[in-house]
């Protein structure tokens, strides 16, 4: 009975894979001891050739032979350190929990195209499962032999060029395009579980994904499609009896189905009590509705898959006649519960005659670009931003106009243009008014604007005057 290291283990698909001096032996979960069934446990296992390949049978813990997860080194004593070496023993390992991470399915897929098609046999070789599946037509062979029979075979092997590669999940498609008119394209989907290619079919693959096209919606007017996936032990009645409940409960639907997908999946662990999975996610006009049902059978987990999803329909369809009694808008002088928030004005209208200047603020300016005012304007949330203009000393207002885009008015007016800006500005040329304080509330008045830049006539700086919140005036001055 050799020795061996779980490299890793998937209670989902009910396999594993132990390794022994670089080789790899598939193991289905049943023939693993439980307190074996983790990453990096130190196990002896029997070796049986089961349909043309090697598989590990009877695997169960060695004695002592517990890892711990704090532990980085993983090795033998083979490769115990001399008095003249320094660093970590040669032939050690690094502990198998530390390298959970694999190569991407699309990744490995494009790595074994790229050996096909250089007539690479070892490094597509090393990218299969140890017991892969290869399966053409209604004929299932297993093994590197049946793998490497294909191999020599296809015409994409030593095509030299490169083929495109399309999956999602585990799933991959490959496909070489013929190179002359009388050859034929190859396509082949791939399964690749775990870094590794698991099964391999040449065309269409026959366990792919079925589409069915479901009653249309009165909403949406189309048919949707159903997508199903299949894990584990799955039987056609099943299948069936899955698309059957799926689709009747979207009959219920009057609004359009966006996606429909469900998932069926069997844990062939015998220790559990619910093996049966059935998942289903529904995309119902941008909502997203889930139900998951797990039993001893999959009728009885489609049948509470059943019950969660109706249920889940009736609630929601119960909340949107709530929200839409809500957001109605109530009648002058009603009130009632939820509605909706009112628009607020930016600030109170306040009569002309009742508004006062209550507030003053003089700060120190310094000279900025235009960019740099931008800036800060849209720090503090400001609709407008007074501060002196680097290229030309004077003052000058940057504002925010509708649409998004800026616009700078200085001072005095001036030849010099703005230069390159990262914000959308535009500069006025229109001439700022020489007033007095009183003029200027008077003038903003009339107007309705709400603020106003003029040049007071006293001083000659650039002053703005705004309504606040309130109704009533402000004033900012420069020092």
């Amino acid at each position: 009975m050799p020795d061996g290291t779980v490299r890793w283990y998937d209670p989902h698909r009910g396999d594993a894979e132990v390794v022994r001096q670089g080789r790899a032996y598939a193991v289905p979960v049943g023939a693993i001891e439980p307190s074996a069934r983790h990453p990096g446990a130190r196990v002896h296992f029997d070796v049986e050739r089961v349909d043309g390949a090697e598989r590990a049978v009877r695997v169960r813990l060695r004695q002592s032979a517990r890892s711990s997860r704090r532990r980085r080194g993983f090795g033998t004593l083979a490769g115990a350190r001399h008095a003249d070496t320094k660093g970590a023993p040669p032939s050690a390992g690094v502990h198998p929990e530390l390298h959970l991470a694999e190569s991407h399915p699309l990744e490995v897929a494009r790595a074994w195209a790229t050996s096909v098609a250089g007539a690479d046999t070892d490094g597509a070789l090393a990218l299969y499962a140890p017991s892969p599946t290869v399966r053409l037509g209604d004929e299932s062979l297993g093994g590197r032999a049946a793998v490497t029979s294909w191999l020599a075979a296809t015409p994409a092997f030593g095509c030299t060029h490169h083929a495109r590669v399309r999956g999602d999940g585990g799933a991959v498609d490959v496909r070489w395009e013929a190179e002359d008119t009388g050859d034929r394209a190859v396509d082949v989907r791939l399964r690749i579980a775990h870094g590794r290619i698991a099964e391999q079919w040449e065309g269409a693959e026959p366990a792919a994904p079925v589409a069915a096209a479901s009653p249309s919606s009165p909403a949406a007017g189309e048919a949707t499609t159903l997508v199903l996936h299949a894990e584990g032990d799955v039987a056609e009645a099943d299948r069936a009896l899955a698309r059957a409940t799926v689709l009747g409960v979207l009959d219920l639907v009057k609004e359009p189905v966006l996606f429909a997908s469900v998932t069926l999946r069997h844990d062939p662990d015998p220790a559990r009590t619910a093996p049966a999975h059935a998942e289903v996610h529904l995309d119902l006009d941008g909502d997203l509705v889930r139900a998951h049902g797990a039993a001893r059978t999959f009728p009885e987990a489609l049948d509470l898959v059943d019950h969660r999803l109706r249920d889940q329909l009736e609630h929601r369809a119960r909340r949107r006649r709530r929200l839409h009694r809500a957001r109605g808008l109530a009648e002058p002088g009603e009130w009632r519960h939820g509605d909706v928030a009112p628009v607020r004005p930016p600030f109170f209208e306040r009569p002309a005659e009742e508004r006062q200047l209550v507030r003053e603020k003089t700060f120190a300016v310094d000279p900025l670009t235009c960019d740099e005012a931008v800036f800060d304007m849209g720090q503090l949330d400001y609709d407008f931003y007074l501060f002196v203009d680097l290229e030309t000393g004077l003052d000058s207002v940057v504002e925010q106009l509708d649409d998004g885009t800026y616009r700078m008015t200085r001072l005095e007016a001036s030849d010099q243009a703005l230069g390159p800006t990262a914000a959308p500005v535009a500069l006025s040329y229109a001439a700022v008014p020489v007033l007095g304080v009183r003029e200027a509330i008077d003038r903003l008045g009339e107007t309705g604007e709400r603020h106003l830049f003029f040049a007071d006539v006293a001083t000659g700086r650039g002053r703005v005057l705004y309504r606040r919140y309130d109704g009533h005036y402000g004033l900012l001055t420069p020092e």
